[in-house]
């Protein structure tokens, strides 16, 4: 069972304070869900500052002899230590070996990376 977000410790979505000597690790994150008939792409995020980190999340799925694929865009306003879901997206007939999400985000540094997950990576 996955717990959800509030329940997630904050190691796991941790940060380092700013000159600290430590770099701040990317502020949004994949968190995947399994749900009835499918599963849950979530894009969350927290930071040790206010901040704007933009993202575009693109979610593929290959069900019923067809493809689908979404794609959201925007920008999470981060609240320093307080956990927030930026986009939620629900797949329905997301089975083994037919869904990918990749996360591509412009973090509060300025620095660009991408995180990706599914069973069709």
């Amino acid at each position: 069972m996955i717990a959800p977000l509030h329940l997630l410790s904050l190691a796991a979505l941790s940060f380092a304070t700013p000159g600290a000597g430590t770099a701040v690790p990317a502020p949004l994150h994949l968190v995947t869900v399994p749900v009835a008939g499918g599963i849950r792409v979530r894009v969350v995020g927290i930071s040790a500052v206010a901040c704007d980190a933009r993202f575009s999340l693109e979610v593929s799925n290959r069900s019923g002899g067809g493809t689908s694929r979404s794609v959201q865009r925007g920008v999470a306003r981060l609240q320093p230590g307080v956990a927030s879901t930026a986009a939620t997206l629900t797949l329905a007939n997301a089975g083994p070996e037919s869904w990918s999400a990749r996360l591509v985000v412009d973090s509060c540094g300025g620095e660009r990376y991408e995180e990706v997950s599914g069973s069709a990576r």
